[in-house]
């Protein structure tokens, strides 16, 4: 074969899907398969505009040659200069510099970042650049912009201490050291240390014998935490503005007088949490609320708001949207703001005073968003009654009847299914994809879940591998009453607590799934727990309040029974078990100890193990080697469609092993430089 031959093949090769062989998806008149890289890359999205507070800058992530950079305009002149980085970024209160926060090496030690884009020369400047440390930025003062507040955890790794760091010499100074017992620091508005917000652990009253979940859960159900979560006070200064759930069971947005001790509701909503505000830094109110009971409401709160916003809503296609501020001038006058639905999100420059809106970017190329299929809300009853927020994404092109399933449980389990645009909501990603490939694709909110309330969350309190797990099997049952699921083709996939939960799903109600996949997902409660990095230690209370204290021996012993590890003898179906090498979290050996017992009793499992990959699939080429496994996992077991060839899977592979060989060749220099580093400081000490 010669060279044209071959770049042909692979041209014919890349176009070509396999097709599905599912019954139900025979004769399907699918749209065009969506490839990974559509769901894994964002180098070729803009996104995360931010506008200087004094409006002469707009910064955004964008292409460059390929890949996603940081792009800065000056507004005035026109000129735009990138720069190589990654993260979120903040502007200083006088817009003269970047501040973002990016962790390098997967291990979930973040270093806080600047740039100065007035200097055409200007280069990313680590902050807090010391080795095996995790730093964030804990407040930036508009009224001493040329100073930050961080806090890290260099002196000890179980704890994190403030500093104040001057951004001209990169001075750091030690502001309080943490006592030992606190989570966060308190400040006040001009950066003026308040005092520590201990944890929970140190604010419970010690007992000579702790007692087992057990016998504990009657009394925490019965005398529940509430939450009292301040936005700020009024011009005045006589009344609050915060999220509280006091007195009742969901946060709604209210407003306070912390002298007369009343509290009144301005915002809530009926059935879930209100999840997001936006207050105004000029009247210091709230400008906007959300909440997301299925698909999003939001309350414009401030009417000029409600009127300067008026032409760019009557412009936007009808449906269900959400609409957020992501950036402003100081005056409040320009704005960015976005609008987004389950197939597109849009940017857009909002004049207030000429009320006119300029769009800055669309998240979802056009022929993407033409192949996407609608997430839809639905509720589903419990057996003990109750009522289970889901979305149900159903594949274009075929009847929904008796379609081969996947349900893909969300992590934590401490949050919810994000409703939302494939590139900007990593659960609708996922479903997309899946829907893609003929599956019907259901994403449950079982109990456990945030956003519905306190006590919906605290009905998950001791539920591990229990009703929470129950709440899953009463949505396959679900589909399958309804006509939507083929009860023999139903798989379970999920990251984190979701692949914990398929791994559950298979070792503990074997005859319900065809099949499950487990990204990142535990497999040992009690090592779990124990294996947590420093800095959770100081504070596991939640963790030993909903799963149990490995260190008594009931817990323990409750643990093990919920720990899919202790229960390979049972599994019967597939099961495709991903993990990273370099994962905090959930270590690997959670995954290594699983895959070796499941190959012992002779169990089909295939074992994708990522040395350079951290908890999170935060990098584009492990997102696309995931999803790759992903597909051609379920079409063994599900029938669907997949992808024969995907080019940009070959590039990230390539990539992959690039990126591998640099960082074992810049190792022993990075640690060398960083030892010399820590040798002068220690000398000028």
């Amino acid at each position: 074969m010669n060279g044209r031959t071959a770049v042909l093949g692979l041209a014919l090769l890349a176009g070509c899907t396999l097709e599905a062989e599912h019954p139900a998806l025979k004769d399907a008149r699918f749209p065009p398969l969506i490839q990974a890289r559509h769901i894994a890359y964002r180098g070729t999205s803009e996104h995360g505009f931010q506008l200087s507070p004094d409006g002469r800058k707009l910064a955004w992530f964008g292409p460059s040659f390929g890949r996603s950079a940081l792009h800065v305009r000056d507004n005035e002149s026109g000129v735009v200069r990138k720069y190589r980085v990654g993260g979120s970024v903040q502007w200083t209160a006088d817009g003269r510099r970047l501040l973002y926060v990016a962790d390098a090496t997967g291990a979930e030690n973040p270093h806080v970042y600047m740039i100065e884009p007035d200097d055409p020369d200007a280069k990313p400047v680590d902050l807090t650049p010391w080795e095996g440390v995790r730093a964030g930025i804990h407040q930036i003062v508009p009224g001493d912009p040329g100073r930050l507040l961080v806090y890290h955890n260099r002196r000890d790794k179980k704890v994190f201490d403030l500093y104040r760091i001057d951004l001209a010499s990169r001075k750091e100074t030690l502001v309080a050291q943490n006592p030992g017992d606190a989570t966060t620091p308190i400040t006040s508005a001009d950066g003026s240390f308040r005092g520590w917000r201990t944890s929970r652990t140190a604010q419970r009253p010690a007992t000579d014998s702790p007692k087992p979940l057990a016998a504990r859960k009657p009394e925490l159900l019965k005398a529940p935490e509430e939450t009292f979560q301040s936005l700020g006070l009024s011009a005045d200064r006589t009344v609050g503005w915060a999220l509280s759930n006091r007195g009742r069971d969901r946060l709604a947005l209210v407003v306070v007088d912390p002298r007369l001790g009343w509290e009144k509701v301005v915002f809530e909503d009926p059935d879930v949490d209100v999840g997001h505000v936006v207050m105004s830094r000029v009247t210091q109110a709230p400008l906007m609320a959300q909440a997301q009971p299925g698909y999003p409401r939001v309350a414009i709160l401030d009417e000029k708001l409600r009127e300067d916003l008026a032409p760019l809503l009557k412009a936007q296609p009808s449906g269900n949207f959400t609409l957020g501020i992501t950036g402003n001038d100081n005056a409040e006058k320009r704005l960015v703001v976005t609008i987004g639905s389950d197939v597109q999100r849009r940017t857009y420059l909002v004049d207030r005073q000429a009320r006119t809106h300029v769009l800055l970017a669309e998240a979802v190329p056009p022929d993407l968003a033409a192949a996407l299929a609608p997430m839809r809300p639905v509720i589903i009853p419990s057996r003990d009654g109750l009522r289970l927020h889901a979305y149900l994404t159903l594949p274009r092109g075929v009847e929904a009847k008796r379609l081969p399933m996947v349900v893909h449980v969300h992590g934590g389990p401490w949050q919810r299914t994000a409703w939302g645009d494939p590139v900007s909501s990593e659960d609708a990603g996922y479903a997309q994809f899946l829907a893609s490939r003929g599956y019907a694709v259901l994403q449950v909110d079982f109990r456990g879940s945030s956003g519905y309330g306190r006590s919906f969350s605290d009905a998950g309190m001791g539920e591990f591998a229990g009703r929470m797990h129950e709440d899953l099997l009463d949505a396959v049952r679900w589909a399958v009453d309804g006509g939507v699921a083929d009860p023999a083709r139903v798989a379970i996939m999920g990251w984190s607590y979701g692949g914990y939960a398929a791994l559950v799903a298979l070792s503990m109600t074997p005859d319900v799934f065809a099949c499950g996949i487990s990204i990142a997902g535990p497999t040992d409660l009690a090592s779990l727990i124990e294996s947590f990095p420093p800095y959770w230690t100081l504070d596991l209370s939640h963790w030993h309040d909903f799963v149990g204290d490995p260190a008594i021996a009931a817990d323990r012993e409750e643990m093990n029974q919920k720990s899919p590890l202790h229960h390979v003898h049972k599994v019967r179906k597939p099961v495709l078990i991903v993990h990273g090498v370099r994962d905090v979290r959930v270590r690997v050996d959670q995954s290594d100890r699983m895959v070796a017992a499941l190959r012992r009793v002779g169990k089909p499992v295939e074992y994708v193990r990522i040395p350079d990959m951290g908890h999170n699939l935060g990098w584009w080429a492990h997102r696309i080697a995931v999803l790759g496994r992903t597909e051609a996992f379920l079409r063994t077991c599900l029938g669907g469609r997949a992808s024969r060839f995907d080019w940009f899977g070959a590039v990230a592979w390539v990539w992959t092993r690039i990126s591998r060989y640099r960082e074992s060749a810049a190792a022993p220099a990075e640690k060398s430089a960083a030892t010399k580093k820590m040798s002068q400081e220690e000398r000028a000490k």
